[in-house]
This record gives C-alpha cells, structure tokens and sequence, in this order.
C-alpha cells in the first residue's frame, strides 16, 4: 500500500506539527504503509531551519507562487492551492499512490480533491475545526472534505460537529489522537517535603476558553487553608499580557508564575514536575479534538484534574483516571483540588490509571494501526465502486 501525504510546509520545520508528523509516518512505515511526501507552499521556508530527515524519506515540496502584494488575500490562497494541485498531479503520476491522505490543515483538501478525482485515487482527510466551521481562506476546501471518501476525527465530538454541519461523506472514522511523549513508568511517590508546597501546572493556550480565570479563582480559595499553594502556567497568546495584570489585581504575584509559549516537549517538562495538572476548559470554548498537552500529562503520568467537556469525558474516568469537575463552575475546581490536596496519597494512583490510559490508546503505534485499517476499508470501497 502506498499513500501520498500531503502535509503544510510546517512539517520540515523544528515544530510540534513536524515532529508529529514524523512521529506518525514513522509509526506507518513500520506497519509496512509505503509513504510519499508532499508539502504544502509556503512563504519564507528558507528563513526557517530544516528538520525534515532527507536521509530517510524524500520531501517533495511546492515553491509558494509569485503574487503581487496588493492581491486579497483569497486570491492568494487559491493561488497556493492551484500549485499544489498542479504538484499532487506531478508527484502522482510519477508515484502512483493507491490513496491520498491531507494532515491538518483540512483546507489542503481543496487542492487534493481534484487529483484524486482525476486519477480515480481514494482520498482521506484529517477533520480539523476548519472542516467543520467551514474556515481557512479557500472556500472550495469544504466542499472538497464532504466529498472525500473518509474524514479521520480526533474525537466523537467532532464527528458529531462535522456531521452536525452537515459534512456528509462516505465514512467518518474515529482515530485517537496520540501524544507528543513516550508513557512514563510509574512515577515514584513524591517526598512529603514536595507535597507540603503543592504545584498546580496548566499547559495550553491562554484564551478565552482556557478558563484561566475560573484556575486564578480556585487557587484564591484554596490558599486559605493552604497557603504554599503554587500554579505554573505554561502557554501564550494574545491575552498572556492581560493575565499577568489579572495575578496581580488577585494578590497572587510571587504565587502564579507564567512561563510563556513553550513546545509540546517543553510544556510536558512542566506538567511532569507538578502535583496536579489542571485543564479548566469551559463548555462554551467547544473544544473538538482533546488538548495535546492533556495527552501529554496522561502519558505522563500526572495527576489530572479537568472539566467535564465532552472531550475530556472520552479521556478520563472521574476518580480513577482524573477528576472531573463541572465546567466553569469556581466552587466545583476548587473542591475537587482540595480533595486532592487533603489527600495526597491519591495522587500516585491516579497518574498511573491515566498512564495506562495513555499506553492502551494514545500512542503513535496505535494511532498509526487506525489510520491502517482506515486506509484498508477506503481501498475495499474504491475496488467495489471502480
């Protein structure tokens, strides 16, 4: 079986994107998956390092068309996905793929959809928020996702959105997101001296949605009673500025520390060093697909307490895998930390449900096995139908 990848021009660069895209495609030439590589055009790629392994694989990548400044930037996007399609077309007549497969971001599929067309090749999409919002710049690239003869979603939320939104194609399967890191052992129980200045970790973007504020509050409450109490938060974004302001006007400066954007890995260094690692998403952010950084801190081993999103509720089991409170509810976070902090010896067993969680689902190797057996079912159709 050979697949043509399409993927953006961030998998060559020293990104999250990149490494998980390496990761997978890893996973699937050792399950004997034949794998073709094509990158998305992009501005700029030669200010950027290279980290894709030429040694390994070969990256067949599209030159970013030459376009006037003052074009929209509409034009500009189907410019870009003109000369992708015009390179799919090339690199699959000269490799002869049985299916194509676009990664995130699903509007690539305005380009890949035509070739597949053309040339009688099954096509699977990665479903992302922009699959399902219909977002991305090119407004063919939805029309092409319902057209696709597979969507892969992250989660049953998001095959619920999509079909929701009326995304109709032949198949919607299911493929659990993986994560960035290898599942720890066990982790040793943590000496009393550490539990007696608890760590609260957050890792993630700083929006909105994050429920950043609802965290601030919790910690607020609970330094009544336990006054070493420390939050970390890793991530950033356009309202880290905002946050630092907000720790301030709530008297815990010196108590709640913002590190910053961090990578994947980076952000999983932090969660691995905490006590609790806290997700406190609201319901109204409508998460579709799990937070990478949640995968991490189960693969981890950590100590997780999460709001009852409909993502995190196909993750964690409360009370054996994580705790779950009611999204956006302050008392509801601070209660179920406070259980955790009074009862430190809970800790340990928690990290290790949610490890095994993690090792039973959530690895490259198993994400890899779905997109095979994916890949095996669109195949058996297309026998049928040509």
């Amino acid at each position: 079986m050979r697949v043509l990848h399409v993927l953006d021009a961030a998998c060559a660069r020293p990104t999250d994107y990149g490494r998980r895209a390496q990761s997978l495609l890893t996973a699937l030439r050792a399950q004997g998956v034949q794998t073709v590589h094509v990158s998305a055009p992009s501005e700029g790629i030669a200010d950027h390092p290279d980290a894709w392994p030429h040694h390994a694989w070969h990256l067949y990548r599209t030159p970013a068309p030459r376009a006037p400044r003052w074009l929209p930037a509409v034009c500009k996007d189907a410019a870009h996905m003109a000369v992708l399609a015009l390179r799919l077309r090339s690199v699959a007549q000269l490799t002869r793929p049985d299916l194509i497969h676009v990664h995130a971001p699903s509007v690539h599929a305005s380009a890949a959809w035509p070739v597949a067309r053309l040339g009688r090749v099954p096509l699977v999409v990665e479903a992302d928020r922009r699959a399902v919002e219909g977002r991305g710049g090119v407004p063919f690239s939805r029309f092409a996702c319902a057209r696709a003869d597979a969507l892969a979603a992250a989660s049953l939320e998001m095959r619920a959105a999509l079909r929701a939104g009326g995304m109709r194609p032949r198949r919607i399967a299911i493929v659990p997101p993986a994560a960035d890191v290898p599942v720890a052992p066990c982790a040793p129980a943590k000496p009393r001296a550490t539990l007696d200045a608890p760590l609260l970790a957050y890792a993630g973007e700083i929006d909105a949605g994050a429920g950043i504020d609802l965290l601030l509050g919790a910690v607020c409450d609970l330094r009544r009673r336990h006054r070493t109490l420390r939050l970390l938060i890793a991530g950033g974004g356009t309202g880290a500025e905002a946050l630092e302001e907000r720790i301030t006007v709530a008297g815990l400066r010196g108590h709640v520390r913002v590190t910053g954007r961090l990578t994947g890995r980076r952000a999983a260094d932090v969660l691995s060093r905490a006590d609790v690692a806290v997700f406190p998403a609201l319901a109204e952010a409508g998460a579709l697909a799990p937070s990478r950084h949640l995968l991490n801190a189960m693969a981890l081993g950590c100590a997780i307490v999460a709001s009852d999103t409909a993502c995190h509720r196909e993750l964690l089991v409360h009370g054996h895998s994580g705790m779950l409170f009611a999204a956006g509810n302050r008392k509801a976070l601070a209660d179920v930390l406070a259980q955790l902090l009074d009862a430190a010896w809970r800790l340990r067993a928690l990290g290790e449900a949610a490890a095994q969680r993690a090792a039973t689902a959530h690895h490259w190797t198993a994400a890899a096995a779905g997109y095979r057996r994916l890949y095996e079912s669109v195949l058996a159709d297309a026998r049928r139908r040509y």
